[in-house]
């Protein structure tokens, strides 16, 4: 916990490091099972839940990488708050990563999920920028766009229980730091 007087928000920073390649084959599975926990933007279970119904945080989500080129992968995941939230914002953002892993998420979630994923590939390739750099990018690991279309058929055939138990074989609550930045000295004084 960092004391930052005088700030509006705190910041939450939550993560770990993961043995974890991009071409790994559990990779998609676990791609997908962030994107249904909070990689989604506004419409993921971190989102829905810290955001949407509970109304603790201005945003909240969570990213999972993995590198090209060495198995080096991170889970971290964020959110923006008022500083008097902090236990709730901490609370329900282990709470709904513990409900997916004890339960795990449904057919719906990872169509959706899936959907908007492939959607949001096809756009960034559209853009000129976007296209320009991945080329860039593959060129120096000796790649051709041939592995992300190879990428984006593993996402489309994923069943749910690739995506379950990905998400239960990385995702380890135990191993998450969490990291938190506000001014809690004002917050528990009002």
């Amino acid at each position: 916990s960092i004391e930052t007087p005088d700030k509006a928000n705190a910041m939450l920073q939550a993560g770990f490091n993961l043995q974890m390649q991009d071409n790994d084959p559990d990779y998609a599975a676990m791609l997908m099972g962030n994107y249904i926990l909070g990689g989604g933007a506004l419409k993921s279970r971190l989102a829905d839940r810290i955001r949407q119904k509970e109304g603790l945080s201005y945003g909240v989500g969570s990213r999972f990488q993995a590198s090209s080129q060495d198995k080096a992968g991170t889970w971290t995941a964020f959110a923006i708050f008022n500083p008097t939230n902090t236990a709730k914002v901490e609370a329900a953002l282990m709470e709904e990563i513990q409900k997916a892993l004890k339960d795990g998420f449904n057919a719906e979630e990872l169509q959706s999920a899936r959907t908007s994923w492939l959607q949001g590939q096809a756009q960034s390739r559209a853009q000129d920028r976007e296209l320009a750099g991945k080329l860039a990018g593959n060129l120096n690991i000796g790649r051709t766009l041939a592995f992300q279309a190879d990428l984006e058929q593993k996402v489309s055939a994923l069943t749910l229980d690739q995506v379950n138990a990905a998400l239960r074989k990385y995702l380890d609550p135990a191993r998450i730091s969490i990291v938190k930045a506000g001014d809690f000295a004002k917050a528990a004084a009002k």
